[in-house]
């Protein structure tokens, strides 16, 4: 069979920017499985710097959360460090799963290698545009949130002189050391820097995780489409030799198998990315909307701003992944119907009845879905933001 001589370009442009992520963060997989002793060295340092930067805010953070008194404050720490939490989950969960991913990669290369046709090269090209497009928005929505949430926010509000005549250093975490105050220079400027580059590290991380999925399932939806392409042939014409019946049968079989295989390991190797994805901001938009609300009558509108800058990134952020996981599911039904109208009469009447091994395997397709409780789609969306209302109102009802 012929090879597209294109496939390592081709590989270069899809792999991007994901690939560069992946790699400034340490978790991006050697395509053989065997590094050089420098890039073990500069990997593992990498990890170590990347966990040792969350922990920083973390532990701090959840020992401010413990010795704080006012239960507001509790509530207004509680999404940032569920969010950095979530983020350090993710981080070791695609260490962990870092073969998973390298075998992901080489099926997507193998595809690319057989994509021999142009109009089967297109069909990738425009899957894997799109993956890129929605990567570029999601990241730009993580990087201008991070640098107005972590840098300009905390600058703009200046010092803050508190009642007991004491100047206070606003950093966008509240942390406490114990045996450290923050406060004083150089410890607050060092504070400062640590959180910055770990809000960079936090949205590199969702980024990288968001860009995986994203175009692993428009890859998926690629071959999809080119499984239907496949089943068109099969019936285009009446055949005249068995033998050619039987070619373009076996290719649309190993073309489905191959394609479900894909799938399978990509459910495998995100669900728990997903899961802790959906769970933490289903809960940070709870509470956000509830800051919203109890500020709303204060006019401090630079702090709703900021409430409501959130709500609409992490929204933006869960409605991306839900439409990856709806686009897939459009493809395979659209897989399941071009199954069920093939005009099977034009193949010999020996050859009939495997068409309908094809039609049963189209119509129960594998989907993305958060640790086999929910499905990634539109509806999956809507459950979200009506979970999100519900907390909502069941947290201003206690604490009325």
């Amino acid at each position: 069979m012929p090879r597209n001589i294109h496939s390592q370009d081709d590989m270069v442009y899809v792999m991007q920017p994901t690939r560069t992520l992946m790699l400034a963060i340490g978790v991006w997989p050697s395509r053989s499985g065997k590094r050089s002793i420098f890039r073990r060295v500069y990997n593992l340092f990498l990890n170590f710097s990347s966990n040792f930067l969350l922990a920083c805010e973390i532990i701090p953070g959840c020992i401010y959360w413990l010795l704080e008194d006012s239960s507001r404050m509790r509530l207004q720490l509680t999404p940032l460090l569920l969010y950095v939490f979530m983020c350090a989950v993710q981080y070791d969960v695609i260490l962990s799963r870092n073969d998973n991913i390298r075998e992901c990669w080489k099926h997507v290369e193998e595809d690319w290698d057989n994509a021999f046709s142009m109009n089967d090269r297109n069909v990738m090209f425009k899957c894997a545009k799109s993956a890129k497009l929605l990567i570029m928005i999601c990241g730009v929505l993580m990087y201008s949130g991070v640098i107005m949430y972590r840098i300009i926010l905390p600058l703009s509000r200046g010092e803050i002189v508190i009642d007991q005549n004491v100047t206070i250093r606003p950093l966008a975490c509240p942390v406490n050391f114990l045996f450290v105050d923050v406060q004083t220079s150089p410890f607050y400027e060092i504070v400062f820097v640590f959180q910055s580059l770990t809000g960079f590290l936090i949205v590199s991380i969702t980024t990288s995780a968001y860009g995986l999925l994203a175009y692993f399932v428009e890859h998926a939806s690629s071959q999809m489409k080119i499984l239907i392409c496949l089943m068109k042939n099969l019936v285009r014409e009446q055949w005249k030799k068995e033998e050619e019946v039987d070619r373009k049968l076996a290719e649309v079989v190993e073309h489905q198998i191959r394609v479900h295989s894909f799938l399978q390991m990509v459910q495998y190797t995100m669900q728990e990315i997903c899961l802790v994805e959906i769970m933490v901001n289903t809960l940070s938009i709870c509470l956000l909307l509830y800051f919203v609300v109890l500020d709303w009558h204060t006019n401090n509108f630079g702090v709703i701003g900021s409430y409501m800058l959130n709500i609409i990134n992490i929204t933006i952020h869960i409605f991306l992944f839900c439409y990856t996981g709806e686009q897939l599911n459009e493809q395979a039904e659209k897989v399941a119907t071009e199954s069920r109208e093939l005009e099977w009469y034009h193949l010999p009447e020996t050859k009939m009845r495997s068409v309908v091994l094809i039609m049963i395997m189209s119509n129960y397709p594998p989907k993305i879905s958060v640790c086999k409780i929910m499905e990634l789609s539109f509806k999956t969306f809507g459950d979200i933001i009506k979970t999100s209302g519900a907390y909502f109102n069941m947290l201003r009802n206690v604490t009325e």
